[in-house]
């Protein structure tokens, strides 16, 4: 008997330690998974100087040699593991844009004067383009759209919509194409001032190009579709822009056209673990904190410009922001329209289709439905 529970006992030890064994097997797979996704994403993210002809526009991986790119605002954020994976992946989305745009053929009559300062401070991020046909007369003065790009508050400059925005020029609008500083070089509060720097140095220079002063259309899509319905109501509160501390700037908006708007960044469902973070390290004692869904800053709006909202059955990012954004501005009296596109083109249309595929049918099709909605609030206008 007790040959047999010593036998038992080691039977039972050998069992125990081929367990342990396997069970620090599998910890060392783990932690050598772990070291080497935390390698590649770091190696991935590394930054690169904005002379590189390589140069990807994701925040905090671009440096300078004369200028800091990074705010206090944003100090901590680069420690959030969600915003350490979502700078790789905006970095990869880079590779694909670019693979877009390479086969677009986007019009060449464009007069395009690019990079200028609307803050003078060397800059990068705080420069913008102006575009409008080359072919009209001395004395043309054609309707204005200002375009504000997205890339999820962390990527992208404003030739990431240079093609887009080539597309709505040559349809007859001069277009201002924006650049503002991203994530987590900053936080979302100093892009929202950025954006109202940049409305501030148009109302001050417009007249210094071909401009239709009284008509003027302010669009984005997806983040910048937020920052554009945003800048919509802070250009009519000065109490809000007191909160937001931003500057006031002389312009009065014909329409908004907002393509895919993610406008509910605190109540935004599973979308608000990523976006919540990108308003700042301790976001909720900043006095933005409040307001941090568009419908809890709609009341400060005198009067919201006519708005014209796109969608898409493939918008998996801001499909429901978008149809929440319009039921709530419908509610309220804003007059708005909403192009909710299905399968129309044969397709599942994705994220921003008119913004990616502006020359594609759809596309197209997006853009001068939207450009409809501007020119009857002209008219309207003018009656």
């Amino acid at each position: 008997l007790r040959l047999c529970r010593g036998k038992i006992m080691k039977t039972k030890e050998k069992v125990e330690n081929k367990k342990g064994k396997k069970l620090k097997i599998v910890l060392l797979v783990i932690a050598a998974i772990v070291i080497v996704a935390v390698a590649f994403v770091n190696l991935t993210t590394l930054p690169k100087y904005d002379d590189d002809k390589n140069v990807i526009y994701v925040g905090s991986m671009v440096k300078s040699k004369t200028i800091d790119y990074k705010d206090k605002s944003g100090e901590g954020l680069t420690k959030n593991p969600i915003i350490k994976i979502m700078q790789m992946v905006w970095r990869f989305c880079d590779g694909g844009d670019k693979s877009k745009h390479a086969k677009q053929n986007p019009p060449q009559n464009i007069e395009i004067i690019s990079d200028i300062a609307y803050i003078d401070d060397g800059n990068y991020y705080h420069k913008l383009d102006v575009m409008y046909p080359n072919n009209i007369s001395e004395n043309d003065k054609l309707p204005v759209i200002i375009d504000i790009h997205g890339g999820g508050w962390m990527y992208g400059d404003k030739g990431l919509n240079e093609n887009y925005c080539r597309a709505l020029a040559d349809r007859g609008y001069v277009v201002f194409d924006i650049n503002y500083r991203l994530v987590p070089d900053v936080n979302v509060n100093e892009q929202i001032k950025d954006v109202m720097s940049a409305l501030k140095w148009i109302g001050e220079n417009i007249d210094n190009y071909p401009c239709d002063c009284e008509n003027i259309m302010l669009t984005g899509d997806s983040a910048g579709g937020m920052l554009a319905s945003y800048a919509g109501v802070l250009l009519q509160s000065e109490e809000l822009r007191d909160i937001f501390d931003t500057e006031s700037a002389d312009i009065k908006l014909t329409a908004l056209v907002l393509t895919s708007p993610v406008s509910y960044m605190k109540d935004g469902g599973w979308f608000s673990v990523y976006t919540k973070p990108l308003w700042g390290k301790n976001y909720k004692n900043s006095k933005t904190y409040n307001y941090m869904d568009f419908d809890k800053i709609l009341p400060f709006a005198n009067e919201m410009p006519p708005t014209y909202l796109i969608t898409s059955s493939g918008d998996t990012l801001a499909k429901k922001q978008t149809i929440k954004l319009y039921e709530l501005l419908k509610k309220n009296g804003v007059s708005c329209e909403l192009a909710n596109y299905g399968k129309e083109y044969g397709e599942t249309l994705p994220h921003v289709f008119s913004v990616l595929q502006p020359f594609e049918p759809a596309g197209k099709d997006a853009i001068d439905k939207a450009l409809a909605f501007y020119q009857n609030e002209m008219k309207q206008g003018v009656n």
